[in-house]
């Protein structure tokens, strides 16, 4: 496994409970190409996560996070807009939108979970 990658620390892509880190490295791949496309930094909130930690913070049950196939990215607006187009141009299966509340609440969640029976794709969703 790679330990560093173009734009992202490890330290933002590590589990907030144990503090391990076990992205995929195709997935990275594209996030590393979003980033360069939107040509802005990109705060990542969540990135890998343990199954004990997703557990306590009511993540879901099969959660791509899980897998290192996921990220959630503090934005909002025109930045949230160009995330979610460039995810689509470059080939994310799954879409999360979180854009009400505070500003400093709202992010776009990013993934490349495969087809399965708990998860149809390619997807997007809103969080309540």
């Amino acid at each position: 496994m790679h330990t560093r990658w173009e734009h992202f620390s490890e330290d933002e892509l590590r589990c907030k409970g144990t503090g391990e880190i076990k992205m995929d490295e195709a997935f990275m791949k594209k996030l590393v190409a979003l980033r360069k496309k939107l040509n802005q930094t990109m705060s990542i909130t969540s990135g890998y996560r343990h199954p004990a930690h997703n557990s306590v913070i009511g993540g879901a049950r099969n959660s791509p996070h899980l897998y290192g196939k996921a990220v959630d990215v503090a934005c909002y607006g025109k930045k949230a807009y160009n995330i979610i187009k460039l995810a689509i141009e470059i080939g994310f299966t799954g879409i999360g939108v979180k854009q009400h509340g505070p500003h400093e609440k709202r992010f776009i969640h990013i993934d490349t979970m495969e087809m399965s029976e708990d998860h149809s794709r390619p997807w997007v969703w809103s969080y309540k």
